[in-house]
């Protein structure tokens, strides 16, 4: 009976590793051919327009005019992000439609937004990573933004925080990005930080499958002695 329960186990712990194996199997070769990673901030400011729309409306924009000033770090720099013409950074206007309305407090009023997806979001056109040139995207999750309007004829404050994105080079996502920004006034300078935390590559799961099959082997060992 305990030989049996130990088989049993077994095999369920062989299927449950088998996954990642076969997956890290298959994309073995891709992942050793790819060895582009992206990790590190970017930093970006310019001049925004917030449009005076009234209370909380159903939907709302934030356009972004420019892009006046670029601040990198770690990975960021290795591609030199500039403003020359035809190689700058262009950053597509969000469509904000509300979600629900927050507790308000004298003239300030607040409610949240989704953002949609967008792809791409933010373009910074044909970069070099590693030994490799090609475009450069942060496509855009459907995330939620806060709106929050202190005076009645002004957008004074718009908080973006939470959103969430992924970085796409050469057609493939290399890294997974988050995004907090400020804006205020109907036009105002905005100020936007980007992080970029690159991707696992399927090497790792082949990793993580090899250390399941020693686990089993161990197990096996173990149940042999006995």
């Amino acid at each position: 009976m305990i030989n049996f329960k130990s088989k049993l186990v077994n095999a369920t712990l062989a299927a449950t590793f088998a996954i990642p194996l076969a997956t890290a199997g298959m994309f073995a070769s891709a992942g050793s051919a790819q060895a582009v990673t992206l990790n590190g901030s970017i930093g970006l400011n310019g001049t925004s327009i917030v449009p005076s729309d009234g209370i909380n409306p159903a939907k709302t924009t934030i356009k972004f005019v420019d892009v006046d000033g670029v601040d990198t770090d770690g990975d960021f720099k290795l591609f030199s992000p500039n403003l020359n013409p035809g190689a700058g950074i262009t950053i597509n206007t969000l469509t904000l439609t509300k979600i629900a309305n927050l507790p308000s407090s004298g003239t300030t009023t607040k409610a949240t937004y989704s953002t949609g997806a967008y792809t791409p979001f933010i373009n910074f056109g044909s970069r070099t990573l590693g030994t490799t040139t090609a475009l450069l995207t942060f496509d855009l999750d459907d995330s939620v933004v806060t709106r929050i309007r202190k005076s009645a004829t002004d957008i004074n404050d718009v908080i973006l925080d939470g959103i969430t994105g992924k970085f796409n080079f050469n057609g493939k996502t290399i890294a997974s990005g988050n995004l907090g920004a400020s804006l205020s006034g109907a036009t105002s300078t905005y100020h936007l930080t980007l992080e970029a935390v690159s991707v696992p590559e399927p090497t790792t799961m082949l990793g993580l499958g090899l250390v399941g099959a020693g686990m089993i082997m161990s197990r096996r060992r173990k149940s042999v002695i006995q």
